[in-house]
């Protein structure tokens, strides 16, 4: 008899988790779905000049990670072309194989690519500037708010 309770236990939560699953499947997919549409409307809303900065500030971004990757030595394009990293280990192992002169290529793309981008939000109006702030609104990943605050308590 107590098998039997703790099987049907067992099968009523795992009943339960996936039904929970597929409600946050769902959320996700409506998120995803409102978010697609504001980024229509704010493309449509969009004069030529600015659809111009934008497709400007693409064209900037893919010249500097060409001119950076230009300097890469063997290790580095060793560790690039890992399959085996994700984006996140590629990134941090990189990071410390980077010589002066790339850090400072990567330091003045930055500089760059933040004046084109003040740029572009100081020609949007209000009603623009409010959806391209929703637009650029990153969802948090579970844990990552612990993690701020322990790095925010070094």
């Amino acid at each position: 008899m107590k098998n039997s309770v703790t099987y049907m236990m067992i099968l009523f939560l795992g009943i339960l988790t996936m039904s929970a699953q597929s409600e946050d499947m769902a959320d996700n997919r409506e998120d995803r779905r409102q978010k697609r549409e504001l980024r229509k409307e704010f493309n449509e809303s969009l004069s030529e000049d600015q659809k111009a900065q934008l497709e400007y500030q693409r064209q900037l971004r893919t010249e500097h990670k060409k001119a950076l990757e230009a300097t890469y030595t063997e290790e580095q394009l060793a560790i690039v072309q890992n399959e085996d990293l994700s984006r996140r280990g590629k990134y941090k192992a990189l990071k410390s194989t980077l010589s002066d002169d790339q850090k400072e290529m990567k330091k003045s793309h930055k500089e760059a690519m933040k004046t084109e981008k003040s740029k572009f939000e100081a020609s949007l109006s209000d009603e623009q500037l409010k959806k391209y702030g929703e637009i650029k609104k990153k969802k948090r990943r579970r844990g990552s708010n612990s993690e701020k605050e322990k790095k925010g308590d070094r």
